[in-house]
C-alpha cells in the first residue's frame, strides 16, 4: 500500500517535472527565437530579453539537475563495481556513493540557504526591466533541496538492495 502511493506520488512529480521542462524550453526557444527574428530581420533588437531568458533558462537547468537526480541519469563513474558481481557489494558502494552525494548536496544547500537569505535580504532587480531577480536565483536553494530529497530516495533503495542481497541492485530503475 505505501509502495503503491509512493510510486503514484513519483509518478506525479516526475510528469510535472516534464512538463514544465517542456513549458520551459519552448519559453527559451520562442523568446530566442522572437530576438533573432527582431535584430537581424527587422534590425530593431528588443531591450530587456536578454533578461527575460535568464528566468527560464536558470528554471531549465536546476529543474533538469533535479530531474536529472529523480531518474537517476547523473554522471556516475562506477569503475569499482568491475571488480565483484556481487549484488551486495554492488549494492554497497552505490549506498556509499549516495551517502558522499547527500553529503555534498547538504553542503551545498547550506550554502544555498545561506545565498537565499542574502537575496532576501537584498532585494536585487534586473538592471533594464526592474524584475527581482529572486524569481530565478532562489531556485538555486529549491533545486539543491529537491536534489537531496531524491538523493536520500535513491540511498534508501540502495541500502533496501543490501539488505536483501539480492540481484535487484543490479536492475535499472525503469525495470522495477
Amino acid at each position: 500500500m505505501r509502495m503503491a502511493i509512493y510510486k503514484r506520488l513519483r509518478q506525479m512529480t516526475d510528469t510535472l517535472l516534464d512538463g514544465l521542462l517542456i513549458v520551459l524550453i519552448s519559453v527559451v526557444a520562442l523568446l530566442v527565437f522572437i530576438q533573432v527574428l527582431l535584430r537581424y530581420v527587422f534590425h530593431a533588437p528588443l531591450m530587456g530579453i536578454e533578461e527575460l531568458l535568464l528566468f527560464p533558462t536558470t528554471w531549465l537547468f536546476m529543474l533538469g539537475a533535479v530531474r536529472a537526480s529523480s531518474e537517476k541519469t547523473q554522471i556516475v563513474a562506477r569503475v569499482l563495481e568491475i571488480f565483484s558481481s556481487s549484488p551486495r557489494f554492488i549494492s554497497g558502494l552505490r549506498a556509499i556513493a549516495a551517502i558522499a552525494s547527500t553529503a555534498v548536496l547538504l553542503w551545498l544547500s547550506k550554502w544555498g540557504y545561506d545565498y537565499l537569505k542574502y537575496l532576501l535580504r537584498m532585494q536585487k532587480e534586473s538592471p533594464t526591466l526592474y524584475i527581482p531577480t529572486i524569481w530565478y536565483e532562489a531556485m538555486v536553494f529549491a533545486a539543491l533541496v529537491l536534489m537531496v530529497v531524491y538523493t536520500l530516495i535513491e540511498l534508501c533503495e540502495h541500502v533496501r538492495h543490501f539488505l536483501a542481497g539480492t540481484a535487484e541492485a543490479l536492475k535499472q530503475e525503469g525495470d522495477e
